[in-house]
């Protein structure tokens, strides 16, 4: 078998130090455009093989990671939310050398399960941006010894990379504790780790600033489901003590309240205030503009695919179960007006 051509012979043919092909070939700026294309020329002649590749064919490893997003959970790359994230671990991984596969997560009958689709592709790794965590493929999966890392979901032996749920959602409580409100209505998502966090950080900063939490100022609603945030937000204007603010699950949700409430004559934040979560592009374009909690997409995803990889090439230098909180930032947008607490009590 003939040996590997190496950066070395590439230098010697080229008459140029190893550190100058090498930044060539990684396409560095500090490399005059002829010189660079002559060696990226001559490595392609001799049939070079990168050095990452040539550590792949050696540790059969195949640098391939699969991207979990099923489509039970409603949840797909429209979202923006997700899309930022997935685009954020694409380049992550990318910048490492691997790249990544869908699972296939249709409902066909001659589909493959996830486990299988694991084998039969030979991933090092899954990323599971979002899923149903009760479905017993996904138990399957994230009961195996295969390196995981999760979106916003612990594991018992894996990664999770999630945003700070409590902590964020207590500092955008704090922002409209600050604006004077004290009748806080929250139309929240429905039951998991997500909406546990929040849920908890809206009901302790309530109880801690001695604000009542009637049980008519709290609603379920799926996330991102528009018709259903609309008509809460009827029920919630429609209660004989009006709260005077109202948080939705995320900004979707809170544009369809936002949309409700102008049809009706309603002007935000004369009327009432509002606010969202997850800092989506679309809260800057409607008006006002909707406060929220921009969660910080980009380094969840970086943080997601460096763990991830870490635990793929150092297996027994990682602890076996891990999180990463990531805080968000609160933007104050438009939406929420200050108001006279006194006058507000009477």
């Amino acid at each position: 078998m003939k040996e590997a051509v190496s950066l070395k012979d590439i230098a010697k043919m080229c008459n140029v130090s190893v550190s100058t092909v090498s930044k060539a070939l990684n396409d560095r700026s500090d490399v005059g455009r002829e010189k660079k294309e002559e060696i990226q020329r001559i490595a392609k002649e001799m049939n070079y093989v990168p050095n990452f590749m040539a550590s792949t064919l050696r540790s059969k490893r195949t640098r391939n990671i699969g991207v979990l997003l099923s489509e039970s959970t409603r949840t797909n790359l429209m979202h923006e939310h997700f899309a930022r994230i997935l685009n954020s671990f694409k380049d992550a991984v990318e910048e490492r050398g691997y790249f990544i596969s869908f699972l296939n997560a249709n409902l066909s009958p001659n589909r493959m399960s996830y486990m299988e689709q694991c084998k039969y592709m030979k991933f090092d790794g899954i990323f599971i941006l979002c899923a149903d965590y009760h479905s017993s493929e996904v138990k399957q999966l994230v009961t195996s010894n295969m390196p995981i890392v999760a979106i916003d979901h612990t594991l018992s032996k894996h990664i999770n990379v999630a945003s700070n749920q409590y902590g964020d959602m207590r500092r955008l409580m704090q922002l409209i504790y600050y604006r004077g409100h004290r009748k806080i209505a929250y139309i929240h998502g429905e039951s998991n780790e997500v909406t546990g966090g929040r849920v908890n950080a809206y009901k302790t900063f309530m109880q801690e600033h001695g604000l009542p939490v009637p049980s008519e100022y709290l609603y379920t609603c799926p996330y991102r489901d528009y018709e259903r945030g609309s008509a809460l937000t009827k029920a919630v204007l429609a209660l004989p003590n009006r709260p005077s603010c109202i948080v939705y699950p995320d900004d979707l949700t809170a544009v369809g309240g936002l949309n409700m409430m102008q049809e009706s004559g309603m002007v935000i934040p004369r009327d009432i205030s509002i606010a969202g979560y997850d800092g989506l592009n679309l809260v800057n374009i409607v008006r006002p503009r909707i406060a929220t909690i921009r969660q910080d997409t980009v380094s969840m995803g970086i943080q997601a695919g460096n763990k991830l990889i870490n635990r793929i090439e150092f297996p027994d230098a990682t602890p076996v179960a891990e999180t990463v909180i990531v805080d968000g930032m609160v933007e104050p947008g438009e939406s929420l007006a200050v108001i006279n607490v006194s006058k507000h009590h009477n």
